[in-house]
């Protein structure tokens, strides 16, 4: 909104405001007054009202005890010799009861019962029944009854003759609105009686009333009520108990009922006074606002305009127009604003030159730097101090397969990646705490993936206090490398093994010969045919040892001598035949076999092969303990040209973390229990000999699955068994 605008609409506000006050408070003092005078006035018309009902009843009572005195009447009255009334009688009762001012005198015989019923009124009124009026006294008295929806003063009375003859008179008035318009003539009175909240009648309606009595009832003979709406015309009122009221009802029940004479004051007359009042003060407001109005339209030219052109002018600088300047040339502050605007304009388009320049610096060098960072092929991911993503690098995706909207701002622990595990969290936290500058670890997933995580420390003296430090994360997938230096590694172990089995077998070849010629001896003179058997296995056994010894040489002198195929089931069967004579009866361990059928010939010694075999099986009974299940397996690889060999166990299985070393010559965890750790390095050492390949998979509590992979001897007959 514009300022003149504001300023305007201000000073109109003010004097609408002084207005509303004006209003409030002239009406809040007359209204006062007016209420003082109005109640002042209704309590003074109430006590009118209230004494004019009773005058009515006064006047019924006066008839009634003037026809008790009446000797005239008495004497017509025993002179009376037939069931119905004498016309002198009819006569004289209407001439008395028409100065009562009743509407009808009903008349009842004593001795013949007969009833009369004498209309007095001039107006059209519903004739009551005669049935309905009954003398319960000797007296003279004045009774209210509510009967056919209609309500009537009675006054009874009993004129007795002197020979005991008598007759009951009842003299009639009905309370309709005519007779209460008669209770008042002050034109902001209106007058109500009622039955206590079940039938009302008067020159007003008693709709409100009546349903306020329902709702409150009265607890007093007297009280006053502020305001009631009735007709839509708001009143006070005035309400007095005047004694009960007699209800019959059908079949001559009769109940009875507070009786009540209600005085009403209309505040209809009072109220249009007030807001005839709030009209002029309103008026003469309009009138003040109006000549305010034009003679701020008349000093608005100095003003207004030149802040309308700066304005104007600010809108465009807004817009990017920042060479935008105001004409003109007004003195005075004016003149200072519109100067000083115009030097600002110019200086901020100057000023956007510059940034723009910056800003293009800036988003090439985020460019740039974007590309370098994801150009760069080792995983890149930075980490703030509630350890969530804030950036990656392509690299980091591609490496564990995943979306930029999938990493960035959540937290590492949702990424599902191995990789970040409670040591990596450990210390990613030392970095964040500034406690550990520097960490470089060697983590390997799963899936057999090995990654070289460095992590790095990130400080940003711009952030906030919290928020200044992160953790760069740098990632590098050394599969390979690992790989081979594990390779030589295992090559430089097997280099020294191959020396120190050379010297090994020169050392076992004496004693070995001397046990060879001794069981030979034995056998030749033994005639006990099952030591004779065992003999001869001995004799076997202590050949094959020899051959063992003569192949460590071999494999110490790097000769790449290649053996006749052998059959694989055929020899696994005759290595299984010793290793079952060496397990407990009482064991519960049992060694099941999966042989394929037509299985090619290998190309590894038989002797070798064995060699593999025992050392496989003894490391599944070692694991195993005391009961459980081998299986061994033989089947052709996806290769055609390649045979595998696994061997199952279910024993307790090997951790993650030293699963790798389990091919390590002397490596054993099995304590100084004789294991000698060179089972699988011997495996290992023999099958790469042959240009093969030897896996193990392995999970703790579960068991252990040793793979070997040997290569096929094509162009001989094939042939298998299975047990």
């Amino acid at each position: 909104m514009k300022l003149f605008q504001r300023t305007l609409l201000s000073f109109v506000g003010i004097i609408m405001l002084q207005g509303a006050l004006t209003i409030i408070l002239v009406t809040d003092s007359i209204g006062n007054a007016q209420s003082v005078d109005a109640w002042r006035e209704l309590r003074n018309e109430a006590v009118t009202v209230y004494d004019n009902v009773n005058a009515w009843k006064r006047l019924l009572w006066k008839g009634s005890v003037e026809f008790q005195d009446d000797g005239e009447l008495k004497a017509l009255v025993a002179s009376q010799t037939r069931i119905a009334f004498d016309p002198r009688l009819d006569a004289y009762l209407r001439a008395a009861a028409e100065k009562t001012g009743a509407d009808f005198l009903i008349a009842r015989s004593g001795y013949s019962r007969f009833s009369s019923v004498t209309v007095l009124s001039e107006k059209r009124l519903a004739v009551p029944g005669a049935d309905n009026f009954v003398n319960r006294k000797e007296h003279p008295y004045i009774d209210t009854l509510l009967m056919d929806n209609s309500l009537y003063f009675v006054g009874t009375v009993r004129v007795m003759a002197p020979d005991g003859r008598f007759i009951d008179l009842f003299l009639v008035k009905r309370v309709d609105e005519g007779l209460c318009a008669q209770l008042n003539f002050n034109p902001r009175i209106r007058s109500l009686v009622s039955a206590d909240s079940r039938f009302a009648v008067g020159s007003v309606g008693g709709s409100s009333l009546l349903r306020r009595l329902a709702e409150q009832p009265m607890l007093n003979s007297w009280a006053a009520i502020e305001e009631i709406e009735q007709d839509g015309v708001p009143y006070s009122a005035i309400v007095q108990q005047s004694g009960m009221v007699r209800i019959r009802a059908g079949a001559g029940a009769e109940t009875e009922e507070a009786f009540y004479i209600t005085a009403f004051f209309s505040r209809s007359e009072y109220r249009q006074r007030l807001a005839s009042i709030n009209r002029t003060v309103l008026f003469i407001s309009l009138v003040i606002a109006g000549s305010t109005l034009i003679v701020s339209l008349a000093l608005a030219g100095t003003i207004t305009f030149p802040i309308r052109r700066l304005r104007k002018a600010m809108l465009a600088v807004k817009s990017g127009a920042l060479d935008t300047t105001v004409d003109g040339k007004p003195k005075g502050e004016i003149g200072d604003l519109l100067r000083g605007f115009n030097e600002m304009a110019t200086q901020l388009a100057r000023d956007r030159a510059a940034l723009g320049e910056y800003i293009s610096e800036i988003v090439r060098l985020k460019e740039y730097n974007e590309k370098v960072f994801d150009s760069i092929r080792e995983g890149i991911v930075v980490v703030n101090a509630v350890f969530s993503v804030e950036k990656a690098n392509h690299a980091f995706l591609d490496y564990f397969r995943l979306k930029i909207e999938d990493v960035e701002s959540r937290n590492i622990d949702d990424l599902s990646i191995s990789l970040f595990d409670a040591p990596l969290h450990e210390s990613i936290r030392a970095i964040l705490t500034g406690s550990l500058p520097f960490d470089l670890q060697i983590r390997r997933t799963p899936a057999g993936v090995s990654f070289e995580v460095k992590l790095y420390s990130l400080y940003e003296a711009s952030r906030s206090e919290g928020d200044r430090i992160h953790c760069i994360m740098i990632i590098e997938d050394v599969s390979r490398r690992i790989a081979f230096e594990e390779g030589i590694f295992q090559a430089e172990k097997l280099a020294g093994i191959s020396m120190l089995s050379a010297g090994v077998a020169h050392e076992i070849n004496n004693p070995l010969s001397s046990i060879l010629t001794n069981a030979q001896n034995l056998l030749a003179t033994e005639k006990d045919e099952s030591k004779a058997a065992d003999l001869l296995i001995i004799e076997q056994e202590t050949k094959r040892i020899a051959r063992i010894v003569r192949d460590l040489l071999d494999f110490s002198a790097s000769r790449s001598e290649h053996p006749d195929g052998i059959d694989m089931n055929a020899v696994i069967d005759e290595v299984l035949r010793l290793i079952r004579y060496s397990i407990k009866k009482e064991s519960r361990i049992s060694i099941e076999t999966d042989f394929a059928l037509e299985l090619p010939p290998v190309a590894v010694g038989e002797d070798e092969f064995k060699q593999i075999t025992i050392n496989l099986i003894n490391n599944s009974l070692q694991a195993i303990g005391e009961g459980g299940t081998i299986t061994i397996r033989t089947a052709v690889s996806d290769d055609p040209e390649r045979v595998e060999l696994s061997v199952r166990d279910t024993g307790c299985g090997i951790p993650a973390a030293i699963l790798p070393r389990i091919f390590d010559p002397f490596f054993t965890t099995k304590g100084n229990d004789g294991n000698t750790g060179l089972g699988l390095s011997v495996v290992y050492g023999i099958v790469t000999k042959y240009r093969g390949k030897v896996t193990a998979e392995s999970e703790a509590g579960v068991g252990t699955t040793m793979r070997i992979s040997l290569p096929a001897r094509t162009g001989e007959g094939r042939h298998g068994h299975e047990s």
